[in-house]
């Protein structure tokens, strides 16, 4: 367990605009509308599916997240509820799952539930023993998906065990990729082959210049000016690979959701699974200095309306 005192941090995000709920009539964001989410929603929106965001807790009474939410557990304070005190993970779970409700936002996957993990401070801080301890309570809850955007340069064993846990349950684990621009490889614990790295695009579909590049990089999604939720019962843009991540998870949710209403006979059981899977539903950047290129794009864009066309045809 060496270095499971050592402490993990929030990615560096941006953020820009602050509205009230009073002031927000529902608007759907570019990256809702780009992909046409709504024809998806048709089909399913996520119901019967549950995910565990490890981050700064949830705004536990947002208007637009409270009929999703689940009860969580604050690993940082055990005394105290999953209250977000940040802000970052509040965001992170709109993006997810805020009601389609003609209030506020909207997320990609409208109806489905989450489980808020508060493993990071105020601050957006956190020990490493609680992220991985987080991990584990999590993959007990019998979640399906656990997204965590945080992350470090550097390996993070404690974590990385954890996640093995996790994958040898079934839980799928999705990260952000990094926010340092082009690196040499993108940041842990998303380097690990047991999760699922995802970048960020801006609204034009380019890769955004602060996302972290790497041969372990798997796909990119919207990540650039993504209004979401934020304490409290408040709405902000933020940007960074921390918002594309929970995209990725809300397509996944969907995806799942569809297959388990259906009864398909499609295997989702691996982080492999999932790639596979989800790399039927991509779209290359165009520009054309990255375009297909897996060290910068991953397998592509992930595009719901991809998805849509798969779905049609099941």
């Amino acid at each position: 367990m060496k270095n499971k005192n050592k402490k993990i941090k929030l990615l560096p995000y941006k953020r820009e605009d602050v509205l009230t709920i009073q002031d927000a009539a529902q608007k759907a964001g570019w990256e809702i509308t780009a992909f046409n989410l709504p024809k998806a929603w048709e089909f399913t929106q996520g119901e019967g599916v549950t995910v565990a965001v490890l981050d700064t807790g949830a705004d536990l009474e947002h208007e637009d997240l409270i009929i999703n939410l689940l009860p969580g557990k604050n690993f940082v304070n055990l005394k105290a509820s999953p209250q977000d005190d940040n802000g970052h993970g509040s965001h992170v779970t709109g993006i997810i799952c805020a009601s389609n409700n003609e209030i506020g936002v909207v997320g990609v996957a409208p109806k489905t539930k989450v489980i808020p993990v508060k493993v990071l401070d105020k601050n957006g801080t956190g020990n490493l023993q609680n992220v991985a301890d987080g991990i584990i309570w999590a993959t007990d809850q019998k979640v399906d998906f656990i997204t965590m955007s945080l992350g470090s340069p550097n390996p993070i064993p404690v974590i990385h065990e954890a996640i093995k846990y996790a994958e040898s349950k079934g839980v799928i684990v999705f990260c952000a990729a990094g926010n340092a621009g082009k690196t040499h490889q993108i940041f842990y614990p998303a380097n690990y082959k047991e999760t699922i790295g995802i970048g960020a695009i801006d609204e034009n579909f380019n890769r955004a210049n602060f996302s972290c590049t790497g041969d372990d990089l798997d796909f990119l999604a919207p990540g650039v000016k993504i209004l979401s939720t934020v304490p409290t019962n408040w709405y902000a843009v933020l940007s960074g690979t921390s918002m594309a991540n929970p995209f990725v998870v809300g397509m996944a949710s969907l995806l799942l959701s569809f297959k388990r209403k259906n009864n398909l006979n499609i295997k989702l059981e691996t982080s492999e699974d999932y790639r596979e899977q989800l790399k039927k539903y991509t779209t290359q950047i165009p520009d054309n200095n990255f375009s297909g290129k897996k060290f910068f794009e991953g397998f592509g864009i992930i595009d719901p309306r991809k998805m849509q066309e798969w779905i049609k045809n099941n």
